[in-house]
């Protein structure tokens, strides 16, 4: 006959065995949805720039805003700038964005001359150099974001010097969108958005 005690021992301990994987499993997705949430929030227009934007827009008479245009990244990582775009037509309009590379800067405020406009627009701002077409409504606004990734090269084989600040054109078209240049018909002017690479 078999000894109760001895028995009792080994299942009780399996039993807390299960509950501790239980518990530490639960901590585990706890913790990553807590750092995975704020990932998100990073990722993008937190509500006060949202707010920024409602305001330039409103109280401004502003038709583009952008409240924070200049923001600091470390290489290989992403930052979002918030884009509010105001109608000031008597219809409803479809707007397109487009962002093109103007330069790189030094800390100096001096202009380095290097990097290809179209490596750094493939690799920096992806899918991001033209935005969808986004349909607002008479005399209302929309707020989006624009993704710039602090790319570690500026061309193939020559890395992005930390310190330097790369500089984007932002503009708005009401019609079809072209190249964001000088030259460009614009809904407004041409705003510029710059990332500092760490």
């Amino acid at each position: 006959m078999m000894n109760k005690k001895g028995l009792e021992l080994p299942i009780n301990m399996i039993v807390l065995l299960i509950i501790s994987i239980i518990i530490f499993i639960g901590g585990i997705a706890l913790v990553w949805k807590m750092f995975g949430g704020a990932g998100e929030i990073q990722s993008g227009i937190d509500l006060q720039t949202k707010s920024q934007i409602e305001a330039m827009l409103r109280d401004s008479n502003e038709i583009v805003a952008i409240p924070i245009n200049k923001k600091t990244a470390d290489l290989g990582k992403d930052s979002t700038f918030g884009l509010g775009i105001r109608n000031i037509n008597t219809d409803e309009r479809g707007f397109s964005v487009v962002i093109g590379f103007s330069g790189i800067y030094d800390r100096a405020g001096k202009q380095i001359d290097i990097g290809s406009k179209d490596y750094i627009e493939s690799k920096w701002l992806g899918s991001f150099k033209t935005q969808e077409q986004i349909y607002i409504k008479p005399k209302k606004y929309e707020t989006i974001q624009l993704r710039v990734r602090a790319g570690t090269q500026v061309d193939d084989g020559v890395s992005t010097p930390r310190g330097a600040t790369a500089v984007f054109n932002v503009c708005v078209f009401d019609a079809q969108p072209s190249e964001c240049v000088l030259q460009a018909p614009v809904y407004d002017k041409i705003h510029q958005i710059m990332l500092e690479v760490r």
